[in-house]
């Protein structure tokens, strides 16, 4: 089992701080092509109703409105902010409940545990 070690040292500022912004450029990444190849166009119809569509505009899009590029952007972003993110907390929170699972009792104590406060109450008695 993996030690769990609360005491153990924490990211600093600065470190805490770079993954942040990478964090907040790979966003920027992921939505980058919404920006490029999203587009929008106002639609009026007859009783004065407006409005306005956004629908997506890439390259090589076929006629029947298919493009390659907007299927592997959707692969790739699912992937990134869907199947990524499932899967470690997944695998933390099993790893959190085999830790769990592994241990005692809260109240219980150990062999050690009940050696020392044995030997505590032997010096309090004398």
């Amino acid at each position: 089992m993996a030690i769990v070690n609360p005491l153990k040292p924490r990211m600093g500022k600065k470190a805490t701080l770079c993954v942040a912004i990478i964090i907040w450029i790979i966003g920027a990444i992921l939505s980058l092509p919404m920006l490029l190849f999203y587009t929008t166009y106002t639609q009026n119809f007859m009783n004065g109703e407006v409005r306005v569509v956004c629908y997506s505009d890439w390259p090589n899009t076929d006629d029947n409105g298919l493009s390659y590029d907007e299927y592997l952007y959707n692969v790739i972003f699912m992937i990134l902010t869907y199947f990524l993110p499932i899967g470690s907390m997944t695998f933390t929170y099993a790893r959190v409940g085999l830790e769990l699972w592994g241990s005692q009792s809260i109240g219980e104590a150990t062999a050690r545990q009940l050696e020392n406060i044995r030997s505590k109450r032997r010096v309090c008695l004398k």
